[in-house]
């Protein structure tokens, strides 16, 4: 008996120690779970915050476009879905405000456009009485066709974007009358490849620059000048230079003009902006730059021996004027 009762008692002892053992296991099994719960918790609520505040980082920069990836957590669903609401609204109102803002300056160049300036036309007026006077009728009808055909691709209906034959056809009457003003001082060539003539640009891009060579170079240069005006096509952009053999701009010159078409110079310290029509070198750049979304405009070289205006722009057709 006494035999037994010990063996009894062993086996207690054995199925204690087995029990206590598997409670142990099982509270180890336990926290484990619960530790791998916490950090799967925690890890769902912590990266979309962390996430969330990358995203709130983003717009503060101005990157309106940025969108915070969505989440199980409902709250932080929530949350993160009207963020990302916000955001694609700021982006709508951002857009509607730069394109308003495109719109406007369009608009004040267009008003600038529109003013013809008062002395050309004076001045041609007067070239046709004197050539009436001297009984050149030839020549009268010459300028006054020159003159018809200025004012009227000069208006061109209100459109902005006209065949390059006609911008070329727009230049030539002009020259056509400066050359009658100032005849011996005044020789130009026009080289542009007829096959681009149904190619669409820009209105009054080539005029002013011309303007500007004959009344900031050739008029004030003893024995007159040359103006060369050429055209290319380069991979799909038309490429076109002004070029005169006036008598230049000093460094200082160009650098204030350089300058002011980098908006880091007000209009007064830029002596050469204004060319007769009103926008001259500077509202040509700007035109460039807004209708054709691009960061280059004009670039400009000028020395002793002349100035030479190049800019280059994408070759369009009528149809993608249309769609655009």
């Amino acid at each position: 008996d006494r035999r037994q009762r010990q063996m009894c008692i062993r086996d207690r002892h054995k199925a204690v120690l087995v029990a206590t053992c598997l409670e142990l296991l099982l509270v180890i099994f336990t926290l484990f779970i619960t530790f791998r719960m916490n950090r799967h918790l925690c890890n769902s609520i912590h990266e979309p915050l962390v996430q969330l505040e990358h995203f709130a980082g983003e717009i503060a920069t101005g990157n309106l476009r940025a969108r915070a990836p969505d989440t199980s957590v409902t709250e932080l669903s929530a949350l993160i879905g009207q963020v990302n609401t916000m955001a694609m609204k700021l982006e709508t109102l951002m857009e509607q405000r730069r394109q308003e803002q495109i719109n406007l300056q369009k608009a004040e160049l267009r008003t600038l456009q529109a003013q013809i300036n008062p002395h050309f036309l004076y001045n041609t007026l007067d070239a046709i009485v004197w050539q009436a006077e001297a009984g050149h009728s030839g020549e009268v009808i010459h300028i006054t066709r020159a003159l018809s055909d200025f004012f009227r691709i000069s208006l061109s209906s209100g459109a902005d974007w006209i065949p390059l034959a006609q911008e070329l056809k727009h230049l030539s009457g002009y020259l056509s009358i400066q050359k009658a003003r100032y005849r011996d001082i005044l020789n130009y060539v026009i080289d542009v490849p007829a096959d681009l003539g149904e190619s669409y640009v820009l209105k009054l891009l080539l005029q002013p620059l011309v303007e500007n060579a004959i009344y900031h170079g050739i008029k004030d240069r003893r024995g007159g000048g040359l103006i060369t005006v050429t055209g290319r096509e380069d991979g799909g952009f038309l490429c076109f230079c002004v070029q005169d053999t006036g008598r230049g701009m000093t460094p200082d010159q160009l650098r204030d003009v350089r300058a002011r078409m980098r908006g880091e110079l007000p209009p007064a310290y830029a002596p050469y902006a204004n060319a007769g029509t009103g926008f001259g070198l500077n509202n040509v750049d700007r035109r460039i730059r807004l209708y054709y979304d691009q960061e280059e405009g004009l670039s400009i070289e000028s020395g002793p021996e002349g100035t030479r205006v190049s800019f280059r722009v994408p070759r369009k057709t009528r149809e993608e004027i249309v769609d655009g």
